[in-house]
């Protein structure tokens, strides 16, 4: 039994250090959130922090992991919307609200152009996975789009670019953006008029 409850308290420790981290990235900065400061905020010691996470960059990508899980468990849950679109739309509509996650992502989109960045493989598993989910959307509803991967690959690409210039100019709607972009992807050309 104790054992099992040691573990709990690991995860559940865990879980409070990813959400400090992006609650200090958030009003700091990538520069200046340092595993120190996680730390002391974490009510842990350097040492037992680095248990968990060996590095900063570790630590970083671990954050937008949880994130995904997060999402992940709301894209299947019984009740969830099945569309990528509007799941994508709804996504950036909570990112939005939250613009920690939003420079924490493309702070190590950057960073995971060096493939030894534990971000690197992150962001290749993150994108084979979401391209993956979106070909197999297109494909058992039948969508009139002559290109599945082209559509995932797109829809992807337009989500991350509107993200970014959002966090330029915070006036443009994402989601509204993303979800005119699937539509388009997924609708089938009016013929032109004679």
């Amino acid at each position: 039994m104790r054992a099992k409850n040691s573990y709990a308290k690991g995860v559940a420790k865990r879980e409070e250090i990813l959400q400090t981290t992006l609650e200090i990235f958030g009003r700091v900065g990538e520069r200046n959130t340092t595993l120190r400061t996680v730390a002391k905020e974490s009510g842990i010691s350097l040492t037992g922090l680095m248990h968990y996470f060996e590095s900063k960059d570790h630590l970083l990508t671990e954050v937008l992991r949880a994130s995904d899980r997060a999402a992940e468990a709301r894209f299947y849950a019984p009740d969830a919307v099945r569309d990528p679109g509007e799941f994508l739309a709804r996504a950036l509509t909570a990112n939005a609200e939250n613009a920690a996650r939003a420079r924490l992502y493309v702070t190590l989109v950057a960073a995971a152009n060096d493939p030894a960045h534990p971000a690197h493989a992150y962001f290749e598993e993150r994108y084979a996975r979401l391209r993956a989910t979106i070909v197999a959307h297109v494909k058992s509803e039948h969508l009139p789009c002559g290109d599945p991967d082209f559509t995932a690959a797109a829809l992807v690409a337009a989500s991350d670019g509107i993200m970014l210039q959002w966090l330029s100019d915070p006036a443009i709607d994402m989601a509204e953006h993303v979800r005119r972009v699937w539509r388009t992807l997924t609708t089938r050309p009016s013929p032109p008029a004679p």
